[in-house]
């Protein structure tokens, strides 16, 4: 016969599950983390076939795109000095 109280095998069979709780968990966390990697590199794969597949579709939309691009970051560069010095008001 065991030394064992009953209070302490509860505690220590409390424990052994929260154990068990834990490492499931922790396998599904690793589960769903694969899983995030495979969905992003399916993404990142499946956004580089449409921009290839846009640029047959319409060559120069790179360009069209690159022209635009440029004009934003001149109105960015034109815009930001205005916003963090804007002009004195007169009353």
């Amino acid at each position: 016969m065991s030394d064992e109280t009953p209070a302490t095998r509860l505690w220590r069979d409390k424990a052994q599950i929260r154990e068990q709780e834990r490492d499931d968990a922790r396998a599904r966390l690793r589960i769903a983390e694969e899983k995030v990697a495979i969905l992003s590199a399916e993404n990142d794969r499946l956004a580089a076939e449409n921009a290839r597949l846009r640029e047959r579709l319409d060559p120069n939309i790179g360009r069209a795109r690159s022209e635009t691009e440029q004009q934003m970051a001149e109105l960015r560069g034109a815009l930001i000095p205005l916003l963090t010095n804007p002009p004195p008001t007169t009353h």
